[in-house]
């Protein structure tokens, strides 16, 4: 009875397909959303705001998108990843499954969150996933929702670990009490909404520790944390937010260093790699291999800038205080701004 369930369900979810974006349009800004949004290719951005209702806005064409027939990415219980995928969740019946909005049809169902334990909307929340292709391999990736305010953790599977071990299900976990402290709670909770898949882990960095935290999972589905050092240098000191952005396997820090008076503006931009082997970050002056990286409110994105029709070694992003899309060109040194509607605050979509 219960396979016939699952099928039905399955069944169900694929019905609920809209028709795909035009992958030449990517990438896309959305606003009136949270989520950020998505792009055709091999990887894209997320986001963590609010939103029912808004726009497209299709950056290489410089053009606005009608949002009809894509209500799902604007919907306050769905969550875009870095990779492109669309994690949705019915607060009605708990069904979630992942969709790729570039692809007809392409629906992976996940377990369905018989327990209530995923948020009902995705305020204060992200969704990352361990590889960039779930369909391909669902019982490889890991569905990971993350908390921005509390430490806690969901995560699943999106298939069948294999036999003897235990159906997929979703499982909520919190923070190992080395990761949080009574003194450093708001730090910590910083760090971790930076967290970032790369090569099959989760990363973040803990800037103000010279420390680096690994999230992995064990084949029973626990999550294992380390955190080992990872020197940073140079690291300037001052006013600064900083974005991870994972790009081809590479992971990179974004810093935005801000005006001292009102801890907004972006007066410059430095950009650091991991080296794995070392465990260090170190300074670059361009970003290599055709890349372009998008970063706003709680999103992070990387595409090939040859791939999407833009410059590459530019980074696109946003300010919390103004409606602006903003490019900084790595090689002129220059910042850039793009006024693409009057519109509410809009999320990066690569």
């Amino acid at each position: 009875m219960e396979d016939m369930l699952q099928q039905e369900r399955e069944e169900r979810i694929h019905t609920q397909d809209s028709p795909p974006l035009d992958p030449s349009l990517a990438p896309i800004l959305v606003f009136g959303s949270g989520h950020g949004g998505v792009e055709a290719g091999e990887e894209t951005t997320t986001n963590d705001g609010s939103g029912t209702s808004g726009f497209l806005y299709s950056i290489p064409k410089r053009q606005l998108l009608p949002a009809a027939g894509f209500g799902y990415l604007n919907s306050d219980a769905s969550w875009i990843t870095p990779q492109g995928w669309v994690l949705t969740l019915d607060p009605r019946t708990r069904d979630a499954c992942l969709r790729d909005p570039f692809t007809s049809g392409a629906v992976v169902p996940l377990p369905r969150d018989r327990e209530g334990l995923l948020p009902s909307n995705n305020e204060h929340s992200r969704c990352l996933l361990s590889t960039r292709r779930p369909a391909d391999d669902p019982a490889g990736c890991v569905v990971l929702v993350l908390h921005l305010g509390r430490p806690v953790l969901w995560h699943c599977s999106c298939g069948s670990p294999g036999p003897g071990l235990p159906s997929p299900s979703w499982s909520r976990h919190e923070y190992p009490s080395e990761l949080i402290t009574a003194s450093s709670r708001g730090v910590a909770m910083w760090d971790m909404s930076m967290l970032t898949a790369a090569r099959g882990r989760f990363y973040t960095s803990v800037v103000s520790d010279d420390r680096l935290v690994t999230l992995e999972f064990s084949p029973a589905g626990r999550p294992v944390f380390s955190t080992p050092r990872a020197a940073i240098t140079p690291w300037l000191s001052g006013c600064f937010r900083v974005g991870l952005v994972e790009s081809r396997g590479d992971l990179f820090a974004v810093r935005f260093s801000l005006e001292l008076a009102r801890g907004k503006g972006v007066v410059d931009i430095f950009v650091y790699k991991l080296v794995f082997s070392d465990n260090a970050w170190v300074k670059v002056a361009q970003l290599g291999d055709s890349r372009v990286f998008f970063l706003g409110k709680g999103t992070v994105g990387a595409s090939m800038a040859a791939e999407v029709g833009l410059k590459e070694n530019c980074i696109y992003f946003t300010n919390e205080d103004d409606k602006g899309l903003y490019v900084y060109d790595m090689e002129q040194g220059s910042i850039t701004l793009h006024n693409p509607a009057p519109a509410p605050q809009p999320a990066p979509a690569p």
